[in-house]
């Protein structure tokens, strides 16, 4: 039963991930992101919308889920995400380097960081996904919240 359970809270994830990449895509034009860089933000030619990404999970139990870096404009030179932050134990599955690529003004889900939770005690546990292309390094704000049950409740 247990594995039906987390069969189904895969999908959920997975369904939730999507209609989160329409809308972020959708709205990613009208929202004016703060961009963190080593250089000045007028260098990049690419931008990693820094949209904070939630996931609220049941504590003490093991959970898998993935968040995504949208990535609008373009870049000439690999961009290179890492994840930072997440909590000790997390098992993290990320593309090591994303080809030069053109995104134009939409911002389309281009990483996807997948991530097997151990079991959390309570609490929040802030992370962040940071993506450079060598020259710019910019940040997406990630928090896991163990709770008592599943839902962050935008």
């Amino acid at each position: 039963m247990r594995s039906v359970s987390r069969h189904l809270k895969l999908a959920l994830t997975v369904v939730a991930g999507l209609a989160m990449s329409v809308a972020f895509s959708s709205s990613a034009a009208s929202a004016s992101p703060t961009v963190q860089s080593e250089s000045h933000a007028s260098e990049a030619t690419w931008e990693l919308l820094d949209a904070e990404q939630r996931l609220c999970i049941p504590a003490n139990e093991s959970q898998f889920s993935y968040f995504v870096g949208f990535i609008s404009g373009s870049w000439d030179s690999p961009l290179v995400p890492e994840a930072h932050g997440l909590p000790e134990g997390t098992d993290i599955s990320l593309i090591s380097s994303i080809p030069p690529g053109d995104n134009g003004d939409r911002s389309v889900g281009t990483i996807w960081l997948a991530v097997d939770l151990p079991p959390l005690d309570y609490g929040e546990y802030p992370a962040g996904l940071v993506v450079t292309d060598g020259t710019v390094t910019q940040t997406m704000p990630i928090l896991i919240k163990a709770q008592e049950e599943w839902g962050c409740g935008y």
